[in-house]
């Protein structure tokens, strides 16, 4: 076989394997993609029956709050039992607040009065209630409660200024987005209210508009944010609504030519400072 026969027969050989190998490659570009679908496929499948199976454990968890429901008064009820009737913190610390500042409960419509509970938290519970419908009257006459669940309901505004957001506030009367906003901006600038008078003092709040509000307002939590006197620097000290720059220049190089403070009457020996302030500042200063 001559040089040019045999490299004719080693091109046709070549040939001839290349095509033989074509199914194989075929196939294997075919097949992963089929596998993909169906993998994808199963996955679809898995998902909708966990979806499919959701409303039915929402269900479940419904029906257990229902059958943790019992018979209850209201009045002095602990924190706890408030809890198992389905009752966030923030609801029961607003009713125990009202009952703090001499508040009771007397009919079912009374607790529906209640701000922090819904017309759908009453409903709940309405029949665990183990008070009465009705009230006597002097006359002898009874009230009836569900007379008056049918008649617009006025719910007693109970509004803890520990707490309050925006969208709280806003329910008192005369007190709107800017208002509001301004109330928790002042709350938190100054680490917490101590007193509800200090409410007074937020801009656009006018003795009159007080006076009218002061009945709804509580505080559950007076606990404020203490300044570390001894520690901190002119510039944080200033950040205070209740000190200026000025008085923290002079607290601070007090502090520094005395040495630190130990209580208040410390702070009363410098002429700079006045009484109005020291009683203003004094609930929020830290002597350690």
């Amino acid at each position: 076989m001559s040089e040019n026969e045999r490299r004719g027969f080693l091109v046709l050989s070549i040939l001839i394997g290349l095509i033989g190998m074509v199914p194989f490659i075929f196939s294997f570009y075919v097949k992963h993609p089929t596998d993909d679908i169906l993998l994808i496929s199963s996955t679809v499948e898995e998902e909708l029956k966990t979806f499919e199976s959701r409303p039915k454990e929402i269900h479940a968890s419904r029906r257990i709050t229902e059958k943790s429901l019992f018979p209850f008064d209201p009045n002095d009820l602990p924190v706890e039992k408030w809890k198992m009737l389905g009752f966030s913190e923030r609801q029961i610390q607003v009713i125990k607040n009202y009952e703090s500042k001499g508040g009771r409960f007397r009919t079912k419509a009374d607790v529906a009065k209640m701000y922090v509970i819904s017309e759908e938290d009453f409903k709940r519970i309405a029949s665990y209630i183990t008070l009465p419908e009705t009230i006597p009257t002097p006359s002898g006459e009874t009230v009836s409660s569900s007379k008056e669940r049918r008649e617009p309901l006025k719910r007693k505004l109970w509004v803890d200024l520990s707490i309050a957001d925006t969208a709280t506030l806003k329910e008192i009367h005369g007190i709107g987005s800017v208002l509001a906003s301004r109330i928790v901006k002042f709350r938190d600038a100054l680490g917490g209210f101590h007193s509800v008078d200090q409410l007074k003092e937020v801009y656009g709040i006018s003795e009159e508009q007080f006076a009218k509000m002061e009945s709804s307002l509580t505080l559950g939590d007076s606990s404020v944010k203490k300044w570390e006197i001894n520690h901190l620097p002119i510039e944080k000290l200033a950040q205070h609504p209740y000190i200026s720059r000025k008085e923290a220049t002079h607290i601070v190089r007090y502090r520094e030519q005395h040495g630190a403070f130990e209580s208040l009457a410390d702070l009363k020996k410098m002429y700079a400072l006045n009484d109005d302030f020291l009683r203003k500042i004094a609930p929020y200063l830290d002597f350690n």
